[in-house]
């Protein structure tokens, strides 16, 4: 776990270095605004592609599995019933759609500016969340993947993943000419979405690994968001 932000940086160098191949293969100084746009949504394409690649589509899985298990109403036995069910249902199908569409909608925007930082390090802010939300919450399962990430995870460890979130901060007013005025609202929007996954652990009985996927998807979706 202490070095989940990290692998989450080298994710994201993947994902952004297929991006900007993208860009540079299709890119056209003649195509127009209209052009440089459809290019920069290929692009975005090509990095959520290499990102479903290297995770095998795993927190996607999760952020469905939650988004049918926590729409259904369902408590006790029959939430973690919903939850563990592979099938899409039409509540995990409306999450994905509104999580995919966001995060293609956030990068192309992001690389038709020519923006590289918030690219780079949306997935290890992502990851940097999911020790967030480790480290406050008790496993469902000790077994299972929420078990060993929340026994890998401690108060201690999240702290420091506030400094390196602080520093993903700088990085991105520095070089993604980014607001200053949006930081706030960065970290307290993210506060707000941990706080409200910690409050559903607590009333369905402790957090699982769909809990965590979903958490580092809609994590880098704020992050791309408001760093645009």
């Amino acid at each position: 776990m202490p070095f989940f932000a990290p692998v989450g940086l080298v994710l994201g160098a993947l994902c952004t270095a297929a991006a900007f191949l993208c860009l540079w293969l299709f890119d056209a100084p003649d195509t127009g605004f209209a052009g440089r746009c459809l290019v920069a949504a290929l692009a975005a394409w090509a990095w959520m592609l290499c990102e479903i690649w290297a995770t095998r589509g795993l927190h996607w899985d999760g952020l469905s599995d939650l988004g049918d298990a926590t729409s259904s109403g369902a408590s006790g036995e029959r939430f973690w019933a919903v939850l563990r069910d592979s099938r899409l249902g039409a509540f995990g199908a409306l999450h994905l759609l509104v999580a995919f569409s966001g995060l293609w909608l956030a990068l192309t925007w992001q690389l038709a500016n020519g923006q590289w930082i918030a690219p780079l390090l949306a997935p290890a802010w992502g990851r940097a969340a999911c020790i967030w939300l480790a480290a406050y919450t008790v496993p469902h399962d000790e077994r299972s993947l929420g078990g060993l990430a929340c026994a890998g995870s401690s108060p201690q460890l999240a702290r420091w993943q506030v400094v390196l979130a602080t520093g993903m901060l700088v990085l991105v007013l520095l070089l993604g000419n980014c607001p200053f005025w949006r930081l706030p609202l960065l970290a307290f929007g993210q506060f707000l979405l941990i706080h409200s996954l910690i409050d559903t652990t607590r009333e369905h009985g402790g957090v699982s690994g769909d809990f965590l996927g979903a958490c580092i998807q809609w994590s880098q979706l704020w992050f791309l968001l408001v760093t645009v």
